[in-house]
C-alpha cells in the first residue's frame, strides 16, 4: 500500500511539473501573440502611411523588421515546444524504466515459485548447482510474451 501511495505522490509531482511547464509555455505564447498583434497593427499603420507618403524605403525597412520579429517568434515557439517534448520524453523514459524493473521482478518471482514446485515433485535435475538457476533465469527473461507469467 505504501508503494502505491509513493507512486501516486510521484505521479502528482510529475503532473504538477508538467502543468507548470504548460503554464509557462502558454504565457510565453500569449505574450508572443500579443506582440505579434501589436506589430501587425503597427505594420498596417505604416502601410497606410506609406501609401499616402509613397516612401518605399521606409516600408521596406518596417517589413524587414516584421519578418525578423516573426522569425524570433518562430524560434521561441520552437524552443518552448522542444522543452515540453524533452520533459515528456524524460517522463516516459522513467515510466519505461519502472515498468521494465517490475516485469523483471515478476519474472524472478515466477522462477522462484516454479523451482520449489519442481523439487516437491521429485525433479532430480533441480538439485544441480547455480548454473541451472542462471540458465532458467535467462530462459525466463527471454520470454516474448509477458502475459504468460502467472504469479502464485
Amino acid at each position: 500500500m505504501d508503494h502505491l501511495y509513493i507512486e501516486l505522490v510521484e505521479a502528482q509531482v510529475a503532473i504538477n511539473h508538467h502543468l507548470k511547464d504548460q503554464q509557462i509555455f502558454d504565457e510565453k505564447l500569449a505574450s508572443i501573440e500579443n506582440e505579434n498583434k501589436r506589430l501587425q497593427s503597427l505594420r498596417s499603420e505604416i502601410e497606410a502611411k506609406s501609401k499616402s507618403e509613397q516612401s518605399p524605403s521606409r516600408v521596406i525597412e518596417e517589413f524587414k523588421k516584421c519578418v525578423a520579429f516573426k522569425m524570433i517568434i518562430k524560434n521561441q515557439i520552437q524552443e518552448a515546444h522542444d522543452h515540453i517534448y524533452d520533459v515528456e520524453v524524460k517522463a516516459l523514459e522513467l515510466e519505461c524504466i519502472e515498468e521494465g524493473f517490475i516485469r523483471g521482478f515478476l519474472k524472478g518471482i515466477h522462477l522462484v515459485h516454479r523451482k520449489p514446485r519442481a523439487k516437491a515433485f521429485g525433479d532430480s535435475s533441480s538439485d544441480s548447482d547455480g548454473d541451472e538457476i542462471e540458465s532458467e533465469l535467462q530462459k525466463t527473461f527471454a520470454l516474448e510474451d509477458d502475459t504468460d507469467i502467472e504469479i502464485l
